[in-house]
């Protein structure tokens, strides 16, 4: 059941029946209610066809193409001010077959369980899932159909792979980097007919010789997901220090192949960026890799810190943009697969915890179905036991109040205390709030230190009010501007900011990402800087505590759509 709200641009849904939907990657639950905005993506079958709410005027056309692959819901109405069942146009597609089947085998099991009590026990519900789970992937792929291009080239190249040994014959394609420049014509080609690597800004792709554009794309993280170390340690000891993490992975790529999918590899390789790796060493690497699979396949490689490093999806920005020929992808057929997907110590019997999320949310980022190589591969059942990151960018208000109307701005001269970790939002408030109500900003980034920062308060004090824009975290340097203040026979306020460590992290990433010239902080410094922290208190000699909001504010619709991806790893 959906309900619009038009006031809030917002929709609330019930799941009625057993088999689970998802919002964001989180399970619903049968008879339980969640609100879903344009921000969320909703999975009809949980992990299955993803839609997104869209809330149109009268002016704009119902019947509007999409600009992305993801289906939304559309709405009949006469009054939009007024909260009205959500009439969600379903796709006559794959969709409905799988849709009807899994219908069709809950009414079985209904049936069979119909004398039983009431209640799911949570053994029940979690063979559901497992049901559901195998669902999802015989949606993806024994329900894809091949077209009749893919179909041929599959054929052809299938029947060169018939002998184990033939693909040991394979001639080697070029390891040579050639320029984006004299690549352009593949570029543009349907079919790759030969094997190349291009190189753009921070980012390797190798295209190899076969590789056709399609609509439906299998992505895998390789590390981890496609390969392993064959010494056992975490990081190849050389080149060759590889292999196939499961014999069955050969097959699947072969019925990925033949049902029309593009497989596309996505890896980070920060070692390149580090020095540790070499450029030719890691080619050579991924050739190999890619001939050993014996079908067509395209590798993207982030090499950097930057938009392209999962889990931000600059990659996938590219493969769309740059690397289909045009062909859109519809994200409701398209799968990604990985390793690093939160899971916890113990997530199966003697199981170390993942290293990351970064695959999990890479796949939140785009917007298609995620898998772990052991469900995708080895059909196990999926575990809850993962953890999500704590800040879910999505879920930013942008309409609350940034500070209490009422105290703000003060009626005579005063200083005002800012406190706050690095990327909480202090900077942005000092320029966008306080200076253009004729505050004078004093900034240790400038001045350099904090002697020279209470000299240039006590200066600007004499003729306007002072912002004090330092992290101010401990009592001993809030004492210096309160004295200052006392000095003056002045108010001295406080400004707490209450940006959470995770979402100043997400802050730092993304002014990084956006081109700012900031140098960069590890997580280590910040929580450095929290254990430090000591919270104000009017005791201290303030006149006023005030909590402060983050509420962003951006120019273009494109940086708040960045702004609301899942920008770190974990």
């Amino acid at each position: 059941s959906l309900t619009a709200n038009w006031a809030k641009k917002e929709v609330k849904v019930i799941q009625l029946g057993a088999n689970n939907s998802s919002v964001d990657g989180n399970e619903i639950g049968k008879d339980n209610e969640v609100t879903i905005k344009p921000s969320s993506t909703f999975f009809i079958i949980s992990g299955c066809f993803p839609h997104r709410v869209c809330f149109k005027t009268k002016a704009e056309s119902l019947d509007e193409p999409t600009t992305t692959s993801t289906s939304k819901p559309t709405t009949k109405r006469s009054h939009p001010d007024k909260t009205e069942p959500l009439d969600v146009k379903r796709r006559k597609s794959e969709a409905d077959k799988v849709n009807s089947h899994t219908e069709k085998n809950a009414s079985y099991r209904n049936h069979r369980e119909s004398n039983s009590e009431k209640s799911d026990s949570d053994q029940e519900l979690k063979e559901k899932a497992a049901r559901l789970d195998q669902l999802k992937l015989e949606a993806l792929l024994n329900k894809a159909k091949p077209d009749k291009k893919s179909e041929k080239s599959s054929n052809s190249h299938s029947s060169s792979t018939l002998s184990k040994d033939a693909g040991k014959h394979l001639s080697s394609s070029s390891s040579a980097l050639t320029s984006p420049a004299s690549s352009r014509a593949s570029l543009s080609s349907q079919t790759a007919e030969k094997a190349e690597w291009v190189s753009h800004e921070q980012l390797l792709v190798y295209t190899s010789k076969g590789v056709s554009s399609h609509s439906k794309i299998a992505a895998f993280d390789m590390d981890g997901t496609i390969i392993v170390t064959k010494s056992g340690k975490v990081f190849p000891t050389d080149k060759d220090d590889w292999k196939i993490l499961h014999p069955n992975i050969f097959n699947k790529m072969k019925e990925l192949n033949s049902k029309g999918f593009k497989i596309v590899f996505f890896t980070n390789q920060l070692g390149v960026a580090k020095g540790k790796t070499k450029v030719d060493d890691l080619k050579g690497k991924v050739e190999n890799v890619v001939r050993k699979l014996q079908v067509p396949i395209q590798v993207f490689i982030a090499t950097h810190e930057g938009k392209n490093r999962k889990p931000c999806d600059g990659m996938w920005e590219t493969l769309c943009k740059t690397y289909n020929s045009g062909k859109e992808v519809d994200l409701t057929k398209s799968v990604y697969v990985g390793d690093a997907a939160g899971r916890e110590k113990d997530w199966a019997p003697k199981k170390k915890k993942d290293f990351s999320c970064s695959d999990r949310l890479f796949a939140l980022n785009v917007g298609v179905p995620f898998f772990t190589p052991e469900e995708f591969f080895l059909g196990e059942k999926p575990t809850q036991k993962f953890k999500m990151p704590s800040f879910d960018p999505r879920n930013i208000n942008s309409a609350e109040d940034i500070v209490p109307p009422t105290t703000f701005p003060a009626k005579s001269k005063e200083v005002v205390v800012l406190v706050g970790l690095p990327a909480c939002g202090k900077s942005f408030f000092a320029a966008n709030t306080l200076q253009p109500q004729g505050y004078k900003i004093v900034n240790r980034d400038e001045l350099k230190t904090w002697q020279k920062c209470v000299q240039k308060a006590s200066e600007h004090l004499k003729f306007s009010s002072v912002a004090v824009d330092n992290t101010n975290l401990t009592q001993e340097e809030r004492a210096r501007y309160i004295n200052v203040a006392r000095t003056a026979k002045v108010p001295c306020r406080c400004f707490i900011f209450t940006t959470s460590v995770e979402h100043c992290r997400h802050n730092e990433r993304y002014r990084r990402l956006s081109g700012e010239q900031h140098a960069k902080i590890d997580e280590l410094v910040f929580n450095k800087m929290k254990s430090t922290y000591k919270e104000p208190s009017m005791k201290e000699g303030f006149s006023e505590v005030i909590n402060v909001n983050f509420v962003p504010s951006f120019s273009w619709a494109s940086d708040t759509a960045r702004y609301k991806k899942f920008l770190l790893e974990k």
